[in-house]
């Protein structure tokens, strides 16, 4: 049988529309919290406080940025998904959002669930080797490769993009290369700059420094064209490579079930301070390519990257309980 729902019931659901949509016009009227869910100084944290930075002053409310780091951002990211939908707790997540489904055999929170509510830019990779290595470019680092002797790469850790991004490279070129986990990618830099391993994959915000210093030798970019501030650098397309087009990503997640009208208000402030002078040129020092565009497309973007990260992730076997 068939039943009407009652005047309470409808009621209900009126008032609590009511409040939603007076609590977004409203929005915000107290401060907001950028979680980072890595340590302070790395890629992800210093674009999520440059942001921050702008944004506050165009939502005119302070942006908190903190930082919790920890299971290769899963403890940070849980936080943000276990917070109240209300607009005021955001996660500033990277790469890790999309590959950690596959990586992982299970996470306290359900990425798929959360809210995108902005992509903040593109950083791209870069392919670097220590100036001792025994080759100049690309097609001499697949040719050691295949000597008996082999070659070795390192990284920032099993499932991180410098992991996942080599081992992507060595599928394309056909060569078996073996894998020097490290933790973090700070000692792994060191270590190419020092010899101890020929060659890895890192962003060009952290490979700037030891590029002008001349401690290490550029390869190639991850880029689908040359990067301007590494202009003689071959991109993987010209190295021959052209399906190795990658970035290291930088977005903005809020907990499930936070109102739409707020979403869209973050997004469109964030969106107003990508394009400001003093957001464009902020991330032209480090590199990074902003990337002002709607929640759908975000959404899209998330998705689209979780997919392709996940099906390197089971191609390189990498695991982590």
């Amino acid at each position: 049988m068939f039943h009407r729902p009652s005047l309470r019931v409808l009621l209900g659901a009126s008032l609590l529309t009511l409040a939603t949509q007076a609590a977004a016009q409203t929005f915000p009227d107290k401060p907001l919290r950028f979680i980072v869910p890595f340590p302070p100084g790395g890629t992800t944290d210093s674009i999520a406080r440059i942001v921050a930075n702008q944004t506050s002053a165009i939502l005119g409310q302070n942006i908190i940025v903190e930082n919790r780091p920890g299971a290769g951002g899963n403890i940070g990211t849980a936080q943000v998904a276990q917070a109240e939908p209300d607009g005021y707790t955001l996660g500033v997540v990277g790469n890790s959002f999309a590959v950690n489904p596959a990586l992982y055999g299970s996470l306290p929170f359900d990425p798929a669930g959360m809210r995108a509510v902005a992509l903040l830019g593109e950083v791209p990779f870069v392919m670097i080797a220590s100036p001792a290595a025994p080759f100049q470019d690309v097609a001499g680092l697949v040719e050691q490769a295949r000597q008996p002797q082999g070659l070795a790469y390192a990284s920032g850790g099993n499932g991180t993009v410098s992991h996942l991004g080599m081992h992507w490279f060595t599928d394309l070129a056909g060569v078996p290369m073996t894998h020097v986990p490290y933790r973090g990618v700070a000692p792994a830099v060191t270590d190419v700059m020092g010899g101890q391993v020929p060659v890895m994959l890192d962003t060009l915000v952290n490979s700037t420094p030891p590029l002008q210093a001349g401690r290490v030798r550029p390869l190639l970019v991850t880029t689908a064209e040359r990067e301007p501030g590494l202009p003689e650098v071959p991109t993987a397309a010209e190295a021959g490579f052209p399906d190795l087009v990658f970035s290291a990503w930088i977005a903005v997640v809020a907990p499930a079930g936070t109102p739409e009208p707020v979403v869209t208000r973050l997004n469109e402030a964030v969106n107003e301070a990508l394009r400001s002078p003093e957001v464009v040129e902020a991330f032209a020092r480090t590199g990074t390519q902003p990337r002002p565009i709607s929640v759908a497309e975000t959404q899209d973007y998330l998705k689209r990257e979780t997919e392709r990260w996940g099906e390197v992730v089971r191609s390189s076997g990498a695991k982590v309980d």
